[in-house]
């Protein structure tokens, strides 16, 4: 049977389109926290790699430089004629020691997704004490040993580099936002691995009093440390 034009073609009703609204939301709802979870994992997955290159690029430096960024090895850079280390004693300033001496080739080595504000990766721009290793293109936190140190006598799960972190110093604190409760950290062997963050911000350190203590089963051996933050962009 021919449709006459008076015939229409029947539509939605408003009830039909308010339950088809309804289920894409319930979906989206669903969806969401799973495409977030995926992507601090992926996240995650990236600063471990990265934290790994930096962490051999620390072993080669010391092993040619006798130890790990720090004042003394500015004074060594800066007298082979490297003139353009930026100023300061963040973790940006001490790990750009690796680019300038070219431990290590590349500045997108020290981009960490979340590991601070507004970061992004290096662009490679190396001339200048502004644009080495600038704010935002490094998210690892460097450790030290109190008074501007390098840490010594390190074991060989010594970390050397941690992200994110939230509160550097003597008692770090970390943000648990970007890694779905965990953080990573590259190792004085130069390999990486990720840990738990417990409620209050400190890492979960099984069988020890704390993360960050020194004395019997300490990962720092005697040293007390002294976490310096990186830069963020904002």
């Amino acid at each position: 049977m021919k449709q006459t034009k008076t015939q229409k073609m029947k539509g939605f009703t408003l009830v039909e389109l308010l339950v088809v609204i309804a289920i894409i939301a319930v979906l989206a709802g669903i969806a969401t926290p799973l495409i977030l979870k995926a992507q601090k994992s992926g996240d995650r997955i990236k600063a471990l790699a990265n934290s790994k290159s930096v962490a051999a690029a620390l072993m080669s430096f010391k092993q040619e430089k006798g130890a790990y960024p720090c004042e003394g090895t500015r004074e060594i850079l800066e007298g082979d004629g490297i003139d353009f280390l930026p100023p300061g004693k963040d973790a940006n300033a001490y790990l750009a020691q690796l680019v300038a001496s070219n431990t290590i080739d590349s500045e997108t080595a020290f981009f960490a997704p979340g590991g601070v504000v507004g970061a992004k990766e290096g662009d490679n721009i190396k001339g200048s004490p502004e644009k080495l290793l600038e704010r935002g293109e490094n998210g690892f936190a460097y450790i030290m040993a109190e008074d501007e140190r390098p840490l010594t006598d390190t074991k060989s799960f010594t970390p050397l580099i941690m992200a994110p972190i939230k509160q550097g110093g003597e008692s770090p604190t970390f943000d648990g936002g970007p890694y779905d409760g965990k953080y990573v950290m590259g190792l004085a062997d130069g390999s990486s691995k990720a840990g738990e963050i417990n409620e209050d911000g400190t890492a979960k350190s099984e069988g020890r009093e704390s993360f960050f203590q020194t004395g019997r089963d300490s990962l720092f051996g005697s040293d007390k440390t002294d976490v310096k933050l990186p830069t963020g962009a904002l």
